[in-house]
This record gives C-alpha cells, sequence and structure tokens, in this order.
C-alpha cells in the first residue's frame, strides 16, 4: 500500500505513477512505500495553503499558539512511539532518537510560550507626538524541505511551529529517507484540530522537492546539503518576493588545548565524532589537538573509539504501529543508505592510499545493512580532499597543532563555518577562538553537538545563509515592518525637513 499525502486536511492518495520506497537502513528492507507526488498535486496543495493563509493569518498569536499547546501534549504522549520511528528508519541510536522527540517537543512548547509574548517593539520616535514600532508580519506560504537526520525535530517542528505561530501556513516535503517520523508528526498537528489548510504534507524524491521550491511559495526552509542549498538560493534570486533559510553541511571540529580538562575533552570528542555515526551536519570530522598533548590525546581517544559498538538501535526492526520496541544499547547504527556507505567508502580508500597518515582504526563493512565502523587516523594538516570536505560519516582526523593562531588557521581552512567546540580552561584562549573562528555555533568546553531549540541553528560560508533555524525562525518567515503613529494634529518631519 502507498502512504498517503496530507492535503487541506485530508490524507489523500497521490495520482503518482511512480513510488519510492522507505528502507531500513539496518536490513535494507521495505519499511514503506510513498508516492512522487505530480507537478500538478504540488501546486495545488502550495494554493489550498495559500487560501488557508488568509483565515489563519488573522487568527492572532495567541490562538494560534494553542494549537501548539496540544501538540506539545501529543508529542509528549507519543515519546516512545515516535523515538522507535525515527531509529527504524534512521539507524539512529534509540537514546539520540528520545532526544530528537525532546527536541521537538521542547520546540513546540517554545512555540507556544514565544505566541504569547509582544511580537514586535517600541521604539522612540525623533519626533515627540509620534509614537514608533517595529512588527512582524508573516510571509503567506513557508516550503519546508527537511533532512532525514533530524526527520521529526527540524522541518515538524524547528521550522514549522515558529512558522505557524507567527501566521504563515505550511507545505513540508519530508527526506525520501526518512519519511516516517514526518508523517507521524502531521498526524499530530491534525489531532490538535489545526485548521484545513494550514499544514499540509507531500512526498517525493528531489525533483518533487525543486517543484516545490519553484512553486509560488514565499519562503523556503532547507536543511542540506551545500549544493542543493545553492540552487535554492539561486531559485530565490530570480524571484521578487521569495527568500530561503539554509541549513547546510559542515567540517566541523574539537580544538583541544593543553590545558584543556582531558576526560572533557576525550569524551565531547568522541560524542562530537561518533553520534548518528558520524551523519549530523555539526559532527566532528576533524579533532584539532595542541602538539604537547597530541600522542597522549591519541592514545585515549584510540581506546575509548575502539569501544564505540555498531549496530542495530533496536532489538527487533520490525516497527510497530503505535508501539515501541526495545533498545538494543549499541552507540552507532548504520549509515543511512547505499549512496552514503559508497561516499564513505571512497573517502575512506582515499584515506588508506594516502602514504602521509597513520590510520589507528581500520574500519570494518557489513555485508547486510549499511554498517560501517570507524575510521580514525593521526595526520598533519594540509590541502587534502578527505580532510578539507564533508564525510557525513564515522570518519575522524586527529591533527596536531603548535599555538593558538595555528589552531584557528587549521580550523577555518575549509569552506565551511558550522560548529566548533574549544576545549580550555583559559578564558583568553576561548575568547580568541570566539573572535576568530568562522561559525554559527561554537561552543566553549563542550562538543561540536549540543543544540537547543531556544537558540539558532545555521552557520556561514558553505554551512549557511545567515537565517538560522530552530528559534530563529522566527526572524526568516516574518517581515519587520516599521509602523509610526502621528498624536498631533499637524505633521512632523524627522530630520528637521519642512512641510
Amino acid at each position: 500500500m502507498v502512504e498517503k499525502n496530507f492535503v487541506n486536511g485530508i490524507w489523500v492518495e497521490s495520482k503518482a505513477t511512480t513510488t519510492f520506497s522507505n528502507l531500513d537502513p539496518c536490513t535494507e528492507e521495505e519499511i514503506f512505500e510513498y508516492p512522487n507526488t505530480t507537478h500538478e498535486e504540488v501546486i495545488e496543495t502550495v494554493r489550498v495553503a495559500r487560501e488557508a493563509f488568509k483565515h489563519w493569518k488573522t487568527l492572532g498569536n495567541f490562538k494560534r499558539s494553542d494549537y501548539l499547546f496540544k501538540v506539545a501534549k501529543l508529542v509528549e504522549e507519543r515519546r516512545e512511539e515516535l523515538a522507535t520511528a525515527i531509529s527504524m528508519e534512521t539507524g539512529k541510536n534509540y537514546n539520540e532518537s528520545i532526544a530528537e522527540v525532546n527536541e521537538a517537543l521542547h520546540m513546540a512548547q517554545y512555540a507556544f510560550g514565544s505566541g504569547r509574548t509582544r511580537k514586535g517593539e517600541a521604539l522612540a520616535s525623533e519626533i515627540s507626538e509620534k509614537d514608533s514600532y517595529m512588527l512582524r508580519k508573516p510571509k503567506g506560504v513557508v516550503a519546508i524541505i527537511s533532512p532525514w537526520n533530524f526527520p521529526l525535530a527540524i522541518g515538524a517542528f524547528w521550522c514549522a511551529a515558529p512558522a505557524l505561530v507567527e501566521g504563515n501556513t505550511v507545505v513540508i516535503k519530508p527526506s525520501e529517507d526518512a519519511p516516517l517520523s514526518t508523517q507521524l508528526a502531521i498526524e499530530i498537528y491534525e489531532e490538535a484540530g489545526i485548521p484545513a489548510g494550514v499544514i499540509n504534507l507531500i512526498h517525493g524524491e528531489g525533483q518533487v522537492g525543486d517543484w516545490l521550491a519553484r512553486s509560488d511559495v514565499d519562503h523556503i526552509c532547507f536543511t542540506g546539503s551545500a549544493e542543493v542549498g545553492r540552487h535554492i538560493r539561486r531559485i530565490c534570486a530570480d524571484s521578487w518576493h521569495k527568500t530561503c533559510s539554509c541549513e547546510l553541511g559542515s567540517k566541523s571540529a574539537v580544538i583541544v588545548f593543553e590545558d584543556a580538562n582531558f576526560d572533557l575533552a576525550v569524551s565531547a570528542s568522541i560524542a562530537s565524532s561518533f553520534k548518528l555515526s558520524g551523519q549530523r551536519c555539526v559532527s566532528a570530522g576533524r579533532i584539532i589537538i595542541q602538539r604537547s598533548i597530541y600522542e597522549k590525546f591519541c592514545d585515549s581517544y584510540l581506546q575509548h573509539a575502539l569501544n564505540v559498538t555498531c549496530g542495530p538501535p533496536l532489538i527487533d526492526n520490525g516497527y510497530i504501529v503505535g508501539g515501541s520496541l526495545k533498545p538494543s544499547g549499541n552507540y552507532m547504527g548504520p549509515l543511512i543508505n547505499k549512496s552514503q556507505l559508497e561516499r564513505v567508502l571512497m573517502f575512506n580508500d582515499m584515506v588508506t592510499k594516502d602514504v602521509d597518515v597513520d590510520i589507528i582504526i581500520r574500519p570494518e563493512v557489513s555485508n547486510k545493512g549499511y554498517f560501517v565502523s570507524p575510521m580514525v587516523y593521526k595526520t598533519e594538516w594540509r590541502d587534502t580532499e578527505f580532510l578539507k570536505n564533508e564525510v557525513f560519516g564515522p570518519h575522524v582526523a586527529l591533527i596536531p597543532f603548535d599555538d593558538i593562531e595555528d589552531a584557528i588557521r587549521i580550523y577555518n581552512d575549509t569552506d565551511y563555518g558550522l560548529a566548533v567546540g574549544v576545549i580550555t580552561e583559559d578564558f583568553k584562549k576561548a575568547r580568541v577562538c570566539r573572535e576568530e573562528c568562522d561559525y554559527g555555533m561554537c561552543y566553549w568546553n563542550g562538543g561540536s553537538i549540543a543544540a537547543e531549540s531556544h537558540l539558532g541553528f545555521g552557520g556561514v560560508k558553505k554551512s549557511g545563509n545567515g537565517y538560522p533555524s530552530a528559534a530563529r525562525t522566527y526572524r526568516a518567515v516574518t517581515h519587520e515592518v516599521a509602523w509610526t503613529v502621528n498624536h498631533d494634529v499637524s505633521l512632523s518631519f524627522p530630520q528637521g525637513m519642512e512641510n
């Protein structure tokens, strides 16, 4: 049976003539089958959202936020079911899946709370008889093209919740690699009673996302590769009104100074390297270590990395509708699909053939499923493809540096700038890194993975276009407008201009 789209408050069968399968990355078996939504259906769904916008924007933030209150309660009630679905379709460790559900919950709660606070600011006017305000107005229809690695939290909550509270309507296209979690999220919005047409779901592969981006939407929230992000920015550049927020790839890192709390540095580096099998956009593919402690750190990192287990996230990988399964306790699961496995193996092969690296952990590949264990190697920093490009897997370089200027040079010497962890007990060093490193998120005495819903999440250079997701989505999905009120019976102009 082919799963349905959700359009105008109804689950509808697509007219698509082609479908795709959502595969379990542990077993390579089909979970569900989904439609490649037609171009005409994409256009119609956007039209529905546009029509719903006319009424939704008039409700006011209080009434709109009440729906998010109901959504939050339902997410909490279905926590285990949602986590099971995430682990099932992504291979994510069950504890990480629970954390993702909590992330979605926190965003729903944040959206509810933000809807009950002021949505602008009062400012002084140059003219004493005038009051001035900056207000936020919804842009209209927001298209969300969401990633597979956080299939519940990012699209349906980090992007959708702020957009909805601010008065926009939404069309979501989830990743073809993980559509189930988003589908469950839409069921929750439906159960919360959100009006028809306000939030809509269409399934499909890359072409459907392109149609959605080119359709009559007002803003695009995209999370994915830098190449696709650039494509979406070009689409927006050809439009008078269309804008986008793009959270893209990275070559994130952890910088470890000689004065670091050693145990903290090792544990932060391991988590940043191998959570979600290195398939977070903020995963640390580089650990940059001061030379005076380099060998000691590498030895400790090696021992911890050897204890990273790789296997299915659940004891029984058969998805149970409305239920949950027992977690396996494995630290790492599989990669998301065959093409990503092939990409990681390609980069691993580059390292294997490079005579200037010292491989300290060689990966193993499973015969079934998309499992690959960590690849860890020691090397000096230089201009090579595997050191500068995103791998998106458990592929880690341990790189020495001499002083803080050297550390910053190494960290910044990529096209990306998303996240960095800085491990030091010296505030001055941390402050220099804060000012000189290229990033969207910097964590002092933490790893490169520490997202929180009430903070912005985005990067610079090839990692993003300056419009972060999570709480800062509000700024992307609204127009800031000036509103001035004249309380005098005569007209006065600022800057001394005469009438």
